[in-house]
C-alpha cells in the first residue's frame, strides 16, 4: 500500500513539475501580425452574441481593432485602454505594452484609435493584453 502511494505522489510531481515547466517556458507570442482586423463594435457584437463562438475563433490570437477610445486608464505603471462606442455594458480593454507609455499620455476619450494585441476572452469587457498601438502609417 505505502508503495503505491509513494508512486502516486511521485508521478503527481513529476507532472507538477512538467506543467510548470511548460506554463514558464513557452514561447511568447508575437503581436506584430494580426490574425483578424475589426471594429472594436464587431468585436464586442460577436462575443454577446455567442461568447464560447468568439472564444473559439478570437482566443489566443492576435487581434487587430480600430474604434473610439471610451477611457484611458493609468493603473500603477502600464496603460489600459477602453474602446468601443458610448454604451459602458461593454467594451474592449486593451492594457498596452510598456514602450508604449509615451504614445498613451495624449490619448483622450473620443479619440479614434487601432491597436493589436492578444485577446484573451471576456469578462465584463473583450480583453487583449500586450497591445501596440498602430501607426496610420501602417
Amino acid at each position: 500500500m505505502t508503495k503505491k502511494v509513494i508512486i502516486v505522489v511521485g508521478i503527481l510531481a513529476l507532472l507538477g513539475v512538467a506543467a510548470y515547466v511548460y506554463v514558464f517556458n513557452k514561447p511568447h507570442i508575437s503581436v506584430d501580425t494580426p490574425d483578424f482586423l475589426l471594429s472594436a463594435n464587431s468585436l464586442i457584437d460577436e462575443y454577446e452574441r455567442d461568447e464560447d463562438e468568439a472564444d473559439k475563433k478570437y482566443l489566443g490570437k492576435v487581434v487587430q481593432v480600430s474604434g473610439t477610445v471610451t477611457e484611458v486608464l493609468e493603473q500603477g505603471d502600464a496603460f489600459v485602454l477602453l474602446m468601443g462606442d458610448s454604451t459602458p455594458v461593454s467594451r474592449v480593454s486593451c492594457s498596452l505594452q510598456e514602450k508604449q507609455d509615451t504614445m498613451a499620455y495624449g490619448l483622450r476619450p473620443g479619440d479614434e484609435l487601432t491597436v493589436k494585441g492578444i485577446c484573451t476572452g471576456r469578462l465584463l469587457d473583450v480583453v487583449l493584453v500586450d497591445c501596440l498601438i498602430v501607426d496610420d502609417d501602417e
